[in-house]
């Protein structure tokens, strides 16, 4: 990536401190010729990569055509691999990353009067998200503060089978169970408890006893 890609994808004005990174930017502070600039590398034929953190970078920002590319990209899973780890226990991150990026989409979406339709927007890739996270590590968990802040009910069969998939699986899924029960017990407490007694557990069994 040469240094013009790099500062475009990346770059953070001055008067912008409050931003950790390119995505955190306030709409005021992405002047549109950055915004089609960025845009641009969805169409670029080279690079896989340029055109993956271009489709991120324009979801956090609540362009549409980065969500539907960003999508895209999510359906081969392995090609995304590795570009992302956690930052403790080193597993592929890539689509924790992902997940913000579309958060911060529906929250931008949803600041400009537009709430419902990025509800709409947003369901596939965070389902697809819940899904693909049934059998990887990496975690969730603002998907259950978005999905119980919000009261967005139809994502429950989703994180219902979610739990039910990972619950037998501590090795792997670490602190996930125990969010994931945190969230249903306060949407659907009658599933977890029932789910509970027939693995013969309690809550307890599943809280963290370590920082992550």
């Amino acid at each position: 990536m040469d240094q013009k890609v790099y500062e475009l994808l990346n770059g953070i004005p001055e008067e912008a401190d409050y931003a950790v990174s390119a995505g955190d930017l306030d709409p005021e502070d992405i002047p549109l010729n950055r915004i089609e600039a960025v845009k641009e590398l969805l169409l670029d034929t080279v690079g896989d990569d340029e055109r993956f953190f271009a489709a991120k970078l324009l979801t956090s920002w609540g362009i549409h055509e980065g969500l539907v590319a960003l999508e895209r990209s999510m359906e081969s899973p392995e090609s995304l691999e590795g570009t992302y780890s956690h930052r403790l226990h080193g597993y592929d991150d890539t689509y924790c990353q992902i997940l913000m990026a579309v958060t911060k989409y529906f929250a931008n979406v949803a600041d400009r009067g537009d709430t419902d339709l990025a509800r709409a927007q947003v369901f596939s890739p965070l389902t697809k998200i819940i899904e693909l996270s049934n059998s990887k590590p990496f975690e969730i968990g603002k998907i259950f503060d978005f999905v119980v802040n919000e009261k967005y009910l139809e994502y429950l069969p989703y994180i219902r089978n979610h739990l039910s998939l990972i619950i037998d699986h501590p090795d792997i899924h670490r602190s996930k169970i125990y969010d994931a029960i945190e969230c249903l017990l306060k949407l659907d407490s009658k599933f977890v408890m029932s789910l509970l007694k027939e693995k013969n557990k309690t809550v307890e069994d599943f809280r963290p006893s370590v920082a992550r």
